[in-house]
C-alpha cells in the first residue's frame, strides 16, 4: 500500500511558476467599489493525522474466530497525499489522491494492518479570497481501496473469511474496492510577499486543510490471487482529517464589474 500513497505527486506539476511581483502589468489598486475576482492555479503535498472507524470491519476482526476479545482497533492514523486545482473566478476544478494508514493492530493470535486511500475529482469555490490569503470549500468524488492485512502467529487458523482460513505463520493480504467522496474546508496562505499593485502574484504556500472522507464499499473482497468469498461486507468508512499542506501557485487578480 505505501508504495501508491505518492503516485499523485505528478500532479503538484500543477503548481504554476511563480509570477514575479514586480511585473509589468502592475496597476494602481482598484477603487474599494469594484468587484475583484482571481483565477489562477495551485497544487500542493499534504500530510497529517486522520481518523477511521469502519463498525463493521472492527466488530468481525474482534468476533472468537478472528483475531478473538484481545483485539483492540486503533482508531488514529496518519494521512499523505498530493493535490493540483486550476481557479477560474473563484470556482475550484482539480484532482487529488491520497492514502491513509494506522499503526499495526496487536492480539494473541496476530497482527492486523489496515490503510484505505483513492483518487477523487474535486471541485469547490473560494469562497473568501484576498492575494495574501484564501478559503475556499471543496468537495470530491472518486474510487479507492480498504487494505488489511493479517499475520497468523498464534497455532490456530484464524477465520477471517469462513472459506479460506489463515493457518498458523501465514500472512495473508485482502482489497476492497469502495466508493469515495470528500468534503474539505481548505485555508491557504501565500507566503511569499506580494505587492499590494500587482495584478499578478503567487509563489510559495502552507495552509490547513479540515474535512473527512466517506468511503462506500463496492465489489467484493479479493486477496493478491483471486476474489475472496466468505468475509462480511467492511461497512461504510467515516474518516475525519488535518492536513498540513504545502505547495505554492500563481494568480490574477481581475475586475471583472463595478457596483
Amino acid at each position: 500500500m505505501k508504495k501508491h500513497l505518492l503516485f499523485p505527486a505528478f500532479l503538484v506539476l500543477l503548481v504554476t511558476i511563480q509570477v514575479s511581483a514586480q511585473d509589468s502589468t502592475a496597476v494602481t489598486s482598484p477603487p474599494a467599489n469594484e468587484i475583484i475576482s482571481y483565477s489562477g492555479g495551485y497544487g500542493h503535498f499534504f500530510t497529517g493525522p486522520a481518523w477511521a472507524n469502519p463498525k463493521d470491519l472492527i466488530d468481525h476482526l474482534g468476533s472468537p474466530e478472528v483475531m478473538g476479545s484481545s483485539f483492540k482497533w486503533n482508531n488514529s492514523g496518519f494521512t499523505v497525499g498530493a493535490d493540483g486545482y486550476a481557479e477560474l473566478h473563484r470556482l475550484l476544478v482539480g484532482f487529488g489522491a491520497f492514502g491513509m494508514t494506522v499503526s499495526d493492530m496487536e492480539a494473541d493470535s496476530g497482527t492486523v494492518r489496515f490503510a484505505h486511500g483513492g483518487g477523487l475529482v474535486r471541485a469547490g469555490y473560494a469562497i473568501f479570497q484576498k492575494p495574501k490569503y484564501f478559503l475556499s470549500l471543496i468537495a470530491g468524488f472518486g474510487g479507492g481501496i480498504t487494505y488489511v492485512g493479517i499475520d497468523n502467529t498464534s497455532e490456530s487458523p484464524i477465520y477471517f473469511s469462513s472459506t479460506e482460513p489463515i493457518a498458523p505463520g501465514m500472512d495473508k493480504e485482502y482489497y476492497r474496492a469502495y466508493l469515495m467522496y470528500d468534503l474539505t474546508l481548505g485555508n491557504k496562505f501565500i507566503a511569499t510577499k506580494v505587492y499590494p499593485n500587482s495584478r499578478r502574484f503567487g509563489g510559495f504556500m502552507v495552509g490547513l486543510d479540515l474535512g473527512a472522507t466517506f468511503g462506500f464499499p463496492i465489489d467484493i473482497w479479493r486477496d493478491d490471487n483471486s476474489s475472496v468469498t466468505g468475509i462480511p461486507s467492511p461497512g461504510t468508512i467515516i474518516s475525519p482529517f488535518i492536513r498540513l499542506t504545502v505547495g505554492g501557485g500563481g494568480f490574477r487578480k481581475q475586475v471583472i464589474n463595478s457596483r
